[in-house]
């Protein structure tokens, strides 16, 4: 299987990008409500994410089919970088892929001369806790966006 990551195609593949921000919402928070009322802004935000870091908002294509989706940014710290989502499809989990999407996130901001990476993960996605500890990522809790997250930190 050839995998490679390239940078998200709106116009192509805003849909897919929306199918898998919905379904990583659903694993953090229950339920897909009030998901559809951040679409338009979710679509300005994405476009402006690619705009400013292209090699960090891409979609991962397991040869011609897009399994999974990154989308990072800088924060206002200079020394820090930010992962919004390392989402896989559900029928490419478990198997090692996901080392890709946590490698390519170190890749971008380690070239951005980041110090460390942040991401927030719902504290009762325990499947998406244990792959950020078991790359070495750290918690804290509870994250500053919501008390519904965990923020983890990795050090580059």
């Amino acid at each position: 299987m050839n995998y490679r990551f390239k940078t998200i195609n709106l116009q192509e593949d805003f849909a897919t990008c929306c199918q898998f921000r919905r379904d990583a919402h659903v694993v953090n928070f229950g339920s897909d409500q009030g998901f559809d009322s951040k679409l338009p802004a979710y679509k300005k935000q994405i476009q402006e994410a690619i705009d400013y870091l292209p090699l960090g908002n891409c979609h991962l294509w397991a040869d011609k089919e897009i399994i999974g989706q990154t989308e990072m940014k800088f924060t206002d710290d200079p020394k820090v970088g930010y992962v919004g989502l390392l989402y896989l499809v559900p029928e490419y989990r478990g198997n090692g892929i996901g080392e890709l999407l946590h490698q390519h996130s170190v890749e971008v901001f380690s070239a951005a001369n980041k110090a460390e990476i942040q991401s927030s993960v719902g504290q009762s996605n325990n499947p998406a806790l244990s792959f950020y500890q078991k790359h070495g990522w750290k918690s804290q809790k509870p994250s500053t966006s919501s008390d519904e997250m965990t923020l983890m930190k990795y050090a580059l």
